[in-house]
This record gives C-alpha cells, sequence and structure tokens, in this order.
C-alpha cells in the first residue's frame, strides 16, 4: 500500500482536527459544571446575569445599531450568526 503525500498530510490534519474538537468539546464541558456551581452557590438566575446585557442591547437596537447588536450577543452568548440576529430580532420586538 502506497500513500502519497497529500493522502499523508491530509490524514494528520484530520487527526489534529479532531483532537483538538475533543479537547474543545472538554473544556466547554468544564467550564459549563463551573458556571453551573458557581450559578448554585449564588442564586442568581440566568436572567439576572444577562439583564445588564439586555440593556445594553436595547440601548443598541434603539440606536439603530442592529448589527452591533448582534456581535455583542455572538461574544457573549458564543451564538452563531443566526442565532444572535434571532435574538436581537425578539429583543427588537419586546423594545416597540
Amino acid at each position: 500500500m502506497e500513500f502519497n503525500l497529500i493522502e499523508v498530510v491530509t490524514l494528520v490534519t484530520v487527526v489534529y482536527l479532531l483532537s483538538t474538537i475533543f479537547r474543545l468539546e472538554q473544556r466547554v464541558k468544564t467550564l459549563n459544571y463551573k458556571v453551573e456551581q458557581l450559578s448554585v452557590h449564588t442564586d442568581i438566575s440566568e436572567d439576572e446575569l444577562y439583564q445588564e446585557l439586555h440593556q445594553e442591547l436595547k440601548g443598541l437596537i434603539h440606536q439603530g445599531k442592529d448589527v452591533q447588536a448582534v456581535k455583542r450577543v455572538r461574544e457573549t452568548k458564543g451564538l452563531s450568526l443566526i442565532e444572535a440576529k434571532q435574538y436581537v430580532d425578539a429583543l427588537k420586538y419586546d423594545v416597540k
């Protein structure tokens, strides 16, 4: 069985990417656990955590800065572009 250089490089790249994804998934699980523990000990609901963000987003929406609001949601909540846009649109309708 002969492997050419492209196949070997592709295989190594795929293995590297899969291991990176696995490490990131583990890190996210760890961070989620820590956040859950912190929220249990502080008795702060998710709504209270995001209350300040909602006020900031409503201000941006009121100023017509929907793109900045979407960007802020993505930075803060880690949502995809579509999810962040839907989130901002839902807030926009609450503002009006």
